[in-house]
């Protein structure tokens, strides 16, 4: 008897989640840029279509950023020589024409400013346009083509992290790295996400087997505020749209023919704490870029 109420109270939990994903979903505004190979592409959150926003030929897309001047800045790497080429690509969205900056790779620009960090293969390095010429700073030097992860979290701080190695915090503005061995224990960069108004990174961690939790962490490792999203979906916070005060998520499972990795896009609603999922099949990458309306 307890099994099938279980059973009946599972499927109306079901019923009511796909309402309300319905009523929540026909609420949202905006696109989201997302790259796809050797396409940018855009997202249409309102009715979940996609569209072709520029092909860049030959090449393969890695990351893409935001820059102030209503254009991405696009790591890529194409094929030169018979060699692959890392570039970093400035694309120009009322144009649709595309500026090669440098050669390097993991570029980002510090929020609200036109500070470029970035790694050409052996150094992080962070430079801007200074009384007419460049100035560039040189972060860290590492073994040629090592992992780089780099992560901005403010106008003059970003963290990064060589390799397996710990996660450093670099301030601009002290020249100095700071290790974050206490929130490296509590948090992985490649499943976090950057919240500048709690000054607090959202954290997704696998706990158990199958299982996964997703909490605020401080720099400082301290952990705050865990978000009611479900344990049993692998998910990736991607961005948060602070206009509509919700997170979008990318989740990844394997199953069907062949047991192929699969994707999907979801949305957590802070206002409500309802989680669901937007898209089925759609895989956005690594990173995204969001276009209000």
């Amino acid at each position: 008897m307890g099994h099938r109420n279980f059973i009946a109270a599972m499927a109306v939990a079901a019923i009511l989640l796909a309402a309300c994903a319905r009523d929540d979903q026909a609420e949202l505004r905006g696109s989201l840029y997302f790259a796809a190979g050797n396409y940018l592409a855009l997202l249409d959150l309102r009715d979940g279509s996609t569209a072709v926003e520029a092909n860049l030929g030959d090449v393969q897309i890695h990351t893409i950023s935001p820059h102030p001047d209503n254009r991405i800045l696009v790591s890529l790497v194409g094929a030169e020589n018979d060699l692959d080429t890392r570039r970093l690509v400035l694309y120009d969205i009322a144009t649709h024409q595309t500026l090669t900056l440098l050669s390097g790779r993991e570029g980002h620009y510090l929020p609200r400013t036109k500070v470029l960090v970035f790694d050409d293969g052996i150094r992080i390095k962070v430079t801007e346009r200074v009384k007419g010429s460049w100035r560039t700073t040189d972060v860290f030097k590492h073994r040629f083509n090592r992992a780089v992860e780099i992560l901005p979290i403010g106008p003059a701080r970003f963290i990064y992290r060589i390799g397996d190695g710990p996660p450093q915090l670099f301030d601009y503005d002290a020249l100095s790295s700071t290790e974050l061995g206490d929130f490296a224990a509590q948090c992985r960069l490649d499943r976090a996400l950057w919240f500048a108004d709690r000054e607090l990174m959202l954290c997704g961690s696998r706990r158990a087997e199958g299982e996964y939790q997703y909490e605020f962490v401080g720099l400082d490792g301290a952990i705050g505020e865990q978000l009611p999203l479900p344990a049993s979906h692998d998910l990736r916070p991607l961005a948060f749209l602070e206009d509509q005060d919700i997170l979008i998520l990318s989740e990844r499972w394997q199953g069907g023919l062949g047991n192929r990795w699969k994707w999907a896009v979801w949305v957590y609603r802070f206002d409500t704490g309802a989680a669901y999922r937007l898209l089925e099949d759609q895989f956005l990458g690594d990173t995204v870029i969001y276009k209000p309306d």
